[in-house]
């Protein structure tokens, strides 16, 4: 079935009256299964993006709360809606959330009006009006284990170790994308800056997805589509970058200056952006694609934008917004700033502050990142131990990626909450004088990059040459990077418990290594990458063969089986070998070409 150019699956209705076309009743609309989106729709005031006083946005207060089969209670925060279709002018207000338990549910709306209601934190704030009190029930069927994308394994969430997990599935290992991080200036868009077209993606477009303004939305959802056919699974954007180096995106109705000025008016939602943001973020949840959601940018004129750099009325008001009309969804994260410590530095104490707000209205609890400048251990040792942090998101630059991965892991470990390390801009040192300009390099990439990560128990996104003008995800380079890192990832997934594992390279000894720049003719030698559960399973990457050296096999006990895997192909090469434990084991040649990479894993038989 398709609504307003969306196709959903089936909805269901508690009550629908509608009278000149406002709702007499509360609607609720979404497939009753567990994990998937429900909305409940309520008639109230009748009012307009733009209207002043009272600011629909800012001066009501909409919430529900949600009592679960188990009688656990949850507050999810709702939003006005225009006329429900993204017009501007309305009397819809709703809220959308995604039930985690199966059984018969009931909510209870609050709906409260006064100054700024809307960002307090305090139940009774403001006065009672409208749908206020209103109660219902509903029931949620059982998980679908066979549901698009995120649906059949549930919420994405911290799990207390180095990889996030699915309540109801399996840890999940990000290989994902940086650029262009203003994905969202794209052309198809209500009131945006025509950034980006991604034309050559609109083939990609299939019957059934979403579109909008016959046609518009095509493109955006074919680059989707065609970055899930590749095994991409996490994209970085921001959400408002006024004042940074795109100025071409954000949220907010009107016309604001793109440059960043205190006369903008950053308390007013565009309705029909928002909604067509709403489908792109939906359909990357259907397609196994992580919301890498980036809240602000380094360059100071985008950091004081809001509050001039505070935690106030637009801040606050801006975070509510972003969490009542996407926090629903399930695999998510918010990465509260590009280069925190840059241009204008918010410092730790600010975004301790920006952090405690946003889980304070998030249901969810998605993870918490920022990204940083400088040296990231020292510029990000402040996050270590704090629960308000679940991720991290590294700039490291020409630095090595193995060693920063392992010091990380430790470091968080040690300080008592170990936290997936995700290396989300680093770049190729390809002789550039410009030490932050990144090189599609897919071959470079999959030796110095993906493989020493992920066996160092870290996690990946790239950043690309185009940088902010990338416009197509399958040029020649990209297709050739996108399937090393989907070899790459899908390993790691089929073949090795990686949430149980520790990186060891100190295991192997005299392995042939492979010379990798660090910028300013510096240089180190990249050796064999180990990554191991003991007693269980040993995986081995090398980034050349000519030597495979020894693996210390001296406290294990037991049998395992040796298999070569290629790199290249994702295929395992040449014949199975019984490997005995108690000693140091010679691990022999790989099937071919010894001057290129290869992995050697070992399972206990």
């Amino acid at each position: 079935m398709k609504i307003n150019g969306l196709r959903v699956g089936l909805v269901t209705v508690l009550v629908l009256l509608c009278v000149n076309g406002t709702l007499a009743r509360p609607l609720l609309e979404g497939n009753r299964v567990l994990w998937h989106p429900l909305t409940i729709s309520f008639s109230g005031p009748v009012a307009s993006e733009m209207d002043q006083s009272p600011n629909p946005f800012l001066d009501y207060r909409m919430q529900v709360q949600l009592t679960a089969p188990s009688g656990k209670t949850v507050q999810v925060p709702g939003y006005f809606d225009g006329d429900g279709k993204g017009g501007a002018t309305g009397s819809v207000w709703r809220v959308k959330f995604s039930p985690d338990e199966a059984g018969k549910w009931r909510y209870t709306i609050s709906f409260r009006q006064g100054p700024n209601v809307s960002i307090s934190l305090v139940a009774n704030e403001g006065k009672a009006l409208a749908f206020d009190g209103e109660k219902g029930t509903f029931t949620v069927k059982p998980r679908n284990p066979e549901a698009d994308g995120f649906y059949k394994w549930g919420l994405l969430e911290y799990a207390g170790g180095h990889y996030l997990k699915f309540r109801d599935g399996s840890y999940w290992i990000r290989g994902g994308v940086d650029s262009p991080e203003n994905f969202l200036a794209y052309a198809g868009f209500d009131d945006t800056p025509p950034k980006h077209a991604y034309a050559v993606h609109t083939a990609a477009w299939r019957e059934g997805d979403p579109d909008w303004n016959d046609g518009k939305g095509k493109a955006i959802i074919g680059a989707l589509n065609d970055l899930a056919e590749r095994k991409v699974n996490s994209l970085y954007f921001l959400t408002m970058n006024i004042g940074g180096d795109g100025k071409d995106v954000w949220p907010w109705a009107g016309t604001p200056n793109p440059k960043g000025a205190p006369e903008n008016d950053n308390l007013h939602f565009d309705l029909s952006k928002l909604r067509q943001w709403e489908m792109v973020f939906s359909h990357a949840q259907r397609k196994g694609i992580f919301l890498h959601v980036v809240l602000n940018e380094a360059e100071a004129p985008n950091k004081q934008e809001l509050d001039n750099g505070e935690l106030g009325i637009e801040r606050k008001l801006y975070y509510r917004e972003l969490i009542a009309r996407f926090g629903h969804h399930l695999a998510m994260g918010w990465n509260l700033c590009e280069e925190y410590n840059i241009g204008f530095d918010f410092g730790p104490d600010r975004i301790r502050a920006f952090a405690d707000y946003i889980q304070a209205v998030d249901p969810y609890q998605h993870p918490i990142s920022v990204h940083t400048a400088h040296d990231p251990l020292k510029e990000l040792a402040f996050t270590f131990g704090d629960p308000r942090f679940s991720m991290t998101s590294i700039q490291l630059n020409r630095r090595r990626i193995d060693t920063l991965v392992e010091d990380f892991r430790k470091a968080t470990a040690e300080a008592g909450r170990p936290v997936p390390i995700s290396m989300d801009e680093f770049v190729l040192d390809v002789g550039q004088e410009q030490g932050w300009k990144p090189f599609d390099r897919p071959v470079l990439h999959r030796k110095q990059r993906i493989w020493p990560t992920y066996f160092s128990g870290g996690q990946i996104e790239f950043i690309l040459e185009k940088l902010l003008w990338v416009e197509s995800f399958k040029t020649e380079n990209l297709v050739e990077l996108w399937r090393s890192l989907g070899i790459a990832r899908t390993f790691m997934e089929e073949h090795l418990p990686f949430w149980e594992m520790e990186p060891a390279d100190s295991l192997v000894d005299g392995a042939s290594t492979i010379t990798v720049g660090t910028g300013k003719n510096r240089s180190f030698q990249l050796g064999a990458q180990l990554f191991h559960k003991p007693g269980e399973v040993y995986a081995i990457y090398f980034p050349a063969t000519t030597e495979t050296g020894t693996l210390n096999l001296t406290q294990d006990t037991g049998t395992f089986q040796g298999r070569w895997f290629n790199p290249r192909t994702g295929k395992f090469q040449g014949n199975n070998e019984t490997v005995s434990a108690g000693k140091n084991v010679k691990l022999g040649n790989a099937p071919a070409e010894p001057e290129e990479d290869w992995v050697y894993l070992l399972k206990r038989m």
